[in-house]
């Protein structure tokens, strides 16, 4: 079994993240990997954000797959599109 860890980075409000209901974490669960949902907090003048995760941040949902095994990044996209989701959990 891959040893994964699938963040998912949003904030409020989210619409496309509210779109895909509890579809990323009920696929991590299947597939036996770790789940992290992490909420991002805007600037004050409401452009970026102040804890962003890495300098190309530029939108939410945002996907984050990781190797535990060697805290390397297998996949980070953008995106509310199930298909790349699923595609990423074939790996």
């Amino acid at each position: 079994m891959k040893n994964y860890k699938l963040i998912l980075y949003t904030e409020i409000p989210c619409p496309p993240c509210e779109n895909l209901g509890s579809y990323p974490f009920d696929l991590t669960v299947l597939k036996g990997y770790e789940f992290e949902q992490i909420m991002l907090n805007r600037n004050s003048d409401g452009i970026g954000w102040t804890d962003a995760p890495i300098t190309d941040f530029y939108a939410t949902p945002w996907f984050h797959l990781i190797n535990l095994d060697d805290l390397s990044t297998v996949d980070s996209f953008y995106g509310a599109d199930t298909k790349r989701l699923d595609l990423m959990m074939e790996l």
